[in-house]
């Protein structure tokens, strides 16, 4: 297993600056640094803090990412957009949750609508 280089920052979650010695000064909390490991050929995964965080897979001309519960990250021409969605883990062109389930709920009075319908038409 190949491991690859780090990307992104390294992190101080105290958010006291090493630099300063601590004296308070604070920085906005930046995730762990992502470990890639390469455990076989077209496939890239991804480790922060030691958990697993995503990975690439090299697939039909495509380098499709997905995040840590196995989302789709979507499909990118090029193995560091990729590797970079995983860091980052936002879905690109995600819709709202909110949306998604008003269209269910419609769905679900049209189709009561038109079993309704067909009911009285079959009793007629």
């Amino acid at each position: 297993m190949a491991l690859l280089s780090n990307l992104g920052p390294v992190v101080d979650r105290s958010g006291a600056s090493a630099a300063s010695g601590g004296s308070g000064a604070s920085r906005a909390p930046v995730a762990p640094a992502v470990t890639w490991a390469s455990p076989e050929a077209k496939l890239w995964v991804a480790s922060r803090a030691g958990e697993y965080a995503g990975m690439v897979e090299y697939s039909a001309g495509h380098f499709l990412a997905t995040n840590a519960t196995g989302e789709p990250l979507g499909a990118f021409s090029d193995r560091p957009r990729a590797m970079s969605a995983v860091v980052q883990g936002i879905p690109r062109h995600r819709m709202p949750v909110t949306l998604l389930s008003n269209v269910a709920l419609a769905s679900a009075v049209v189709a009561l609508s038109v079993t309704g319908l067909s009911l009285a038409a079959i009793a007629a």
